[in-house]
């Protein structure tokens, strides 16, 4: 229970002013030969009290109804999930190599149509962004509802409309998958309500552990601990590239970020991460890290396809990111405030409307 307006209450206090007056006023106008009356003459207790009575609780349920008495009443919705999904698009020179023996199609340009397929499986209702990679990472497209747009900001990438973007990423050589996770994760965190997201320090820590030696345990914000990330979020990141952890000590001073502790972040976060790996590998720790020693661990999955990859192919693979993402059915518990200020001023109303009677019918007044 609580009161939108308290201060109203303090009406109350004037009540009994009010009727003091009232009796005061009606001494003075009563007529003299009332008194003489024999008792029997005299009106009974509901002639003499029953108009104040009402007059008192309508003027009562009149200042509770500003006050705005309001309680709580919980209401069960059901909604379907939003999906937040980062495509992550391997952009180094070797994604240029064609895929079969015409040399038409290259390695590129099978992802994108891949990437565009899935675009175009998901629901209008899920947030999906795009970033791109090579030795550097580049937030292509934020994540948006907006299908149309997503397609515009993958053509950026598309090897034939050489784009600025296309050749300021394809210049360098190595393939930073570890820094385009990290990214992909940073702006998820963007997302988040104000109140939730990380400071720009508490970034920047959390990075600098993520490089050097592979850890089991990360140091997560307060703030981020109380989050909960699984509610549908996922990187699907493609690379043709040799993933490995990045933990040597050339590695730490160029500043790279060790894969396996970016997979242990994604986890605690509960983030997922769907790796397809076109005509290269992961080295065994990236494999255990995101899989288990079984592959029983629901963090992501790792999918292997041949250097002779086709439209069918990852087709098939996004088929299968897709599947595994769906969007769930929700249900969900609201507290919301109901007021009660409708049904007080009717009930006053209706009390107004007796006590008009009372004093009306000759039948039911004092005198």
């Amino acid at each position: 229970m609580s009161i939108q307006y308290p201060w109203a209450l303090l009406l109350l206090a004037l009540l009994p002013a009010v009727f003091i007056a009232r009796r005061k006023y009606a001494a003075r106008t009563a007529f003299s030969w009332v008194a003489v009356l024999v008792r029997d003459l005299q009106p009974g207790p509901f002639k003499t009290y029953g108009a104040d009575l009402l007059a008192g609780a309508a003027m009562v349920l009149i200042v509770l109804a500003i006050a705005n008495v309001q309680y709580s009443s919980y209401w069960q919705k059901t909604y379907l999930e939003s999906r937040w999904i980062m495509l992550v698009q391997d952009l180094s020179g070797s994604m240029g190599r064609p895929v079969d023996e015409s040399g038409t199609a290259t390695l590129g340009d099978v992802a994108l149509e891949g990437a565009k397929a899935f675009i175009d499986m998901r629901r209008k209702d899920d947030l999906i962004g795009v970033i791109a990679f090579s030795n550097l990472a580049q937030l292509i497209a934020p994540p948006s509802f907006d299908k149309e747009i997503l397609r515009k900001k993958l053509e950026l990438l598309n090897r034939k409309n050489d784009s600025f973007v296309f050749r300021e990423l394809t210049v360098g050589g190595e393939t930073n998958a570890s820094y385009a996770a990290w990214l992909a994760v940073c702006v998820f965190f963007m997302f988040l309500p104000e109140e939730s997201q990380p400071t720009y320090e508490q970034i920047n820590d959390l990075r600098s552990s993520l490089t050097g030696r592979s850890m089991t345990s990360l140091e997560i914000p307060d703030r981020l601990k109380t989050i909960d990330f699984g509610q549908g979020m996922a990187i699907v990141l493609f690379t043709d590239g040799r993933i490995e952890a990045n933990k040597s000590t050339e590695d730490v001073e160029k500043g790279l970020l060790n894969f396996v502790n970016v997979i242990e972040l994604v986890k605690k976060l509960g983030i997922k991460l769907y790796l397809i790996v076109v005509g290269g590998d992961v080295t065994s720790e990236v494999r255990l890290a995101l899989e288990g020693p079984a592959g029983e661990s629901s963090a992501g999955r790792i999918f292997y396809m041949p250097r002779t990859l086709d439209r069918t192919t990852i087709t098939a693979v996004y088929n299968q990111v897709n599947d595994m993402e769906k969007n769930r059915l929700l249900v969900k518990l609201e507290k919301r405030k109901k007021d009660t200020r409708g049904p007080l001023a009717l009930a006053a109303a209706a009390i107004l409307a007796a006590y008009c009677f009372v004093h009306i019918l000759p039948s039911i007044r004092k005198i």
